[in-house]
C-alpha cells in the first residue's frame, strides 16, 4: 500500500488492517516524507530515496517505486519537475542494473496526466498506452537507447465509464480538462503477463465509505484524490 501525504497514526491504520485480517508493517522511506508504504512481504529493502520517491526492492526481483511529484499549481515549473523525473529514472535504470531485472513498477500521484510530456517523453518515462509497442522494450533516438514502460492508465481516459479520473480540478485557464488521472501506474513490458487487466481499478468507495461527494466528485473531506488499485501475479516470468 503506497501512501502519499498520509498524516493520520500509521499505528492507527497498521491496527486497522489487522482487524481486517491484514497483517501489515511499515517499510523504510527515510528522507521521503511524501510517501509512506506499508506491506506484508517480509523480503523487502530500500533503494534509492528522495523527497519525491522512495524505491523498495521486493524479494531482489521487482522494483516498486512509489512517487509524488510536486503539482502544478504549488510545486513549481514543468523543467523543474523534469528535473525530478530525470534523476528518478537514472537511479531505477541503476537499481534494475545492479539486481539484474527488468521487473519494474512505478505508482503514485504523478501531478501530471498520461497523456503529457512528463509522462510520455523517452527522457523522462517513456509511458507508452500501446502494450505491443512497449513490448519493444526500448527506443532508438539518435543513436541513444531509451527504455519503455507500458501505462495501462489510457484505458481511463474519456466519458465512457465512471468515474472519469483521479482528480477535479476547475480552473480559469482556457484550457481546462474538469477531470483529470494524475494517479496511475507503470509498468516495464516483462510484467505485462503478470499484471491483472480487470483489477486495475479507479476507486470510488468501500464498504463502508464512499469517496465522492453529492457532485460525484471527490470529496475532499476524505482526500481531492482517488486511490488506485491493482493486482500483479507472483512468479510469473513468461
Amino acid at each position: 500500500m503506497v501512501l502519499a501525504e498520509y498524516t493520520a497514526p500509521m499505528d492507527e491504520l497498521l491496527t486497522y488492517m489487522q482487524g481486517q485480517g491484514k497483517t501489515m508493517f511499515p517499510y523504510i522511506s527515510v528522507g521521503c516524507d511524501r510517501i509512506k508504504v506499508i506491506g506484508s512481504i517480509d523480503n523487502i529493502k530500500p533503494g534509492y530515496q528522495s523527497k519525491y520517491t522512495t524505491i523498495q526492492i521486493i524479494n531482489n526481483d521487482i522494483i516498486l517505486c512509489g512517487i509524488h511529484l510536486p503539482s502544478k499549481i504549488y510545486g513549481g515549473s514543468e523543467k523543474k519537475r523534469d528535473i525530478i523525473i530525470r534523476e528518478l529514472i537514472y537511479n531505477i535504470q541503476n537499481t534494475e542494473d545492479d539486481i539484474g531485472t527488468d521487473r519494474t513498477i512505478i505508482v503514485g500521484d504523478f501531478n501530471v496526466n498520461p497523456y503529457e510530456s512528463s509522462v510520455i517523453d523517452a527522457t523522462l518515462f517513456h509511458g507508452i498506452p500501446i502494450c505491443c509497442e512497449a513490448n519493444r522494450k526500448t527506443r532508438m533516438i539518435e543513436d541513444k537507447e531509451f527504455r519503455m514502460f507500458y501505462n495501462p492508465m489510457w484505458n481511463f481516459l474519456g466519458d465512457f465509464s465512471e468515474p472519469y479520473g483521479t482528480y477535479y480540478y476547475v480552473s480559469n485557464d482556457t484550457d481546462n480538462l474538469y477531470w483529470n488521472i494524475y494517479d496511475q501506474v507503470l509498468l516495464r513490458p516483462s510484467l505485462r503477463k503478470s499484471f491483472v487487466e480487470k483489477s486495475l481499478t479507479i476507486v470510488t468507495h468501500t464498504s463502508s465509505q464512499y469517496f465522492l461527494d453529492k457532485n460525484k466528485h471527490p470529496n475532499k473531506k476524505i482526500s481531492d484524490h482517488l486511490p488506485i488499485i491493482f493486482e500483479i501475479k507472483e512468479n510469473n516470468h513468461g
